[in-house]
C-alpha cells in the first residue's frame, strides 16, 4: 500500500526540509494545487512523476475557502496547464460537489481529461451514492474516496470498507484521501492513502510521532507550545512517517 506524505512544503525551513528529505527520502508525495504551482513542482521533484499525486485543492474550497464560478474556471485552466507542462500522470478531479454541484464537476472533469489526454482520478463522496461508485469502477482504473477527514461518521466506515472491497475485486485502484487511521489500514484494500497529520500535529506543537509495531503511534507533548521547536518536530515526524511508508509499501493485498 502506498502512503503519500501530504504538505511536504510546510512545517520546516528550506534548509531543514532539504536536509531531512536527503536523509529519509520519502517514497510517495502528494501536493495540493491550492498551494500553487511552485509548491507542486517542488513536491514533484522529490519523488518523480510515477510516485507523485497532484491533488486538485477541492478540499480547501469545500471546507471554507471562498470561490466564484469565474474564479473556479480560471483555476481549472491553471490546473490543466500545470498538468500538461509537467506531464503529470496522476491527478484528481476538482470535486467541489457541495459548491457547484456534481453536474458542473463532471463538466470540468471531461474538460480536464480532454485537454490533458489523461483520465482524472474521480473522487467519490457519500452524496453521490453507491450506484455512482459502481459506475466509477466501470469507467476508471484509479478512483478515490473523499470526505474521510471530516465528513464520514464512525458507523459509515464499514460502508467505506465494502466499497473499497468491491473495487478491489474488479481490479480498480482506490485512494483514500486523508485516511490517517494507521492502525486500521490493514482492514482496507486501499491501493494508496495520504496524510498530512505528521506536519499538522507538529505545526500545532501537539504531537510527536513514532513508527512502531507496524503503525504510527502518537504521543502528546505536555509542554508549553511556545517552547516546542516546531521545525525540528516536523522533521522528526517526517522521518518516522517515511519509515511507515517503506513498511506499508511491502503490504500488498
Amino acid at each position: 500500500m502506498r502512503i503519500y506524505l501530504a504538505s511536504t512544503g510546510t512545517g520546516m525551513t528550506k534548509e531543514l526540509r532539504e536536509r531531512t528529505i536527503g536523509m529519509c527520502k520519502p517514497k510517495y508525495v502528494l501536493e495540493t494545487f491550492f498551494n500553487g504551482e511552485k509548491r507542486c513542482a517542488e513536491a514533484l521533484n522529490i519523488v518523480g512523476n510515477d510516485n507523485f499525486l497532484l491533488d486538485s485543492g477541492a478540499f480547501s474550497y469545500m471546507n471554507g475557502a471562498k470561490v466564484t464560478l469565474e474564479q473556479m474556471e480560471q483555476y481549472v485552466d491553471r490546473y490543466i496547464a500545470f498538468i500538461k507542462q509537467y506531464k503529470i500522470k496522476h491527478f484528481f478531479e476538482i470535486d467541489v460537489d457541495n459548491i457547484f454541484g456534481l453536474e458542473q464537476v463532471e463538466i470540468w472533469r471531461k474538460k480536464i481529461e480532454n485537454e490533458t489526454g489523461r483520465q482524472c482520478i474521480p473522487v467519490w463522496h457519500k452524496g453521490r451514492g453507491v450506484e455512482y461508485w459502481k459506475c466509477m469502477c466501470e469507467t476508471y482504473k484509479y478512483i478515490a474516496i473523499g470526505g474521510l477527514v471530516f465528513h464520514v461518521k464512525k458507523q459509515e466506515y464499514e460502508l467505506i470498507r465494502q466499497l473499497v472491497e468491491y473495487a478491489y475485486h474488479k481490479g480498480i485502484k482506490v485512494h483514500g484521501l486523508g485516511f490517517t487511521k494507521t492502525k486500521e489500514l490493514a482492514k482496507y484494500k486501499f491501493y494508496s492513502v495520504d496524510s498530512a497529520s505528521w506536519v499538522i500535529s507538529a505545526s500545532r506543537g501537539q504531537q510527536i510521532h513514532f513508527f512502531q509495531n507496524g503503525h504510527i503511534q502518537s504521543r502528546k507533548l505536555h509542554t508549553d507550545n511556545r517552547k516546542v521547536k516546531i521545525p525540528e518536530l516536523s522533521a522528526h515526524n517526517m522521518v518516522e512517517w517515511t519509515k511507515f511508508q517503506k513498511y506499508m509499501d511491502g503490504m500488498r493485498h
